[in-house]
């Protein structure tokens, strides 16, 4: 039994390495191995059975102040917590976030300044510069990092199944963040936010 388990992980890590590469392709970004191995390892982490939904009830910025005033070896728990719901959930349930009283800014900031504050957290322990260094790049590409994941959940979704009020909301989003993902999806069903169509558009 423990060997089918070990097989079965081993699996669902290739399978999302190869989304992550691929969306990475497809969007053109430029990723440290280690960034992408710390993605596909929290893909992992949230597709496992049981696993408790990012963060539960409690509201972000409760969470960075209690993180804040806790111990620094519980803050790194906390920080970490807090950074990888708010990427989880902003990369895969967007459309959660759209109905509650918060944006989808709101969890980029949150996230961003958590694994900023990991950083500065585990960059003063003894040998800790090396994970410091990741979670900083993790906090200053977390934007770019959403975009990723968004891409990832919506792959094999079609463009032209989007219903006029779904392809409102992305018009707004755009408007509001300049998302180059939702720009190609707007592309893709003829509509053109930049007020022409790009350059390697073919009709």
């Amino acid at each position: 039994m423990r060997q089918s388990s070990v097989i079965l992980s081993g699996d669902l890590t290739e399978f999302f390495r190869g989304e992550v590469t691929s969306a990475r392709d497809e969007l053109g970004m430029q990723l440290d191995e280690i960034i992408e191995y710390y993605l596909v390892r929290l893909l992992c982490d949230y597709s496992r059975p049981g696993t408790p939904p990012p963060n539960g009830e409690e509201p972000l910025a409760l969470m960075y102040k209690r993180a804040m005033d806790a111990p620094p070896g519980e803050r790194v728990q906390i920080l970490k917590n807090l950074g990888d719901g708010a990427l989880y959930v902003s990369g895969f349930f967007v459309e959660f976030i759209e109905k509650s009283l918060v944006d989808i800014d709101y969890y980029i900031a949150m996230g961003g300044n958590a694994y900023g504050s990991l950083s500065e957290t585990i960059g003063g322990h003894k040998n800790g510069e090396t994970v410091a260094e990741l979670y900083a790049k993790l906090g200053k590409k977390f934007n770019e990092l959403v975009d990723l994941l968004n891409e990832v959940a919506s792959k094999g979704v079609k463009a032209d199944g989007l219903r006029d009020q779904d392809l409102l909301k992305m018009y707004d989003r755009w408007t509001r963040t300049g998302n180059h993902r939702i720009q190609k999806k707007l592309a893709d069903v003829g509509l053109f936010p930049v007020g022409r169509k790009p350059k390697d558009y073919n009709q």
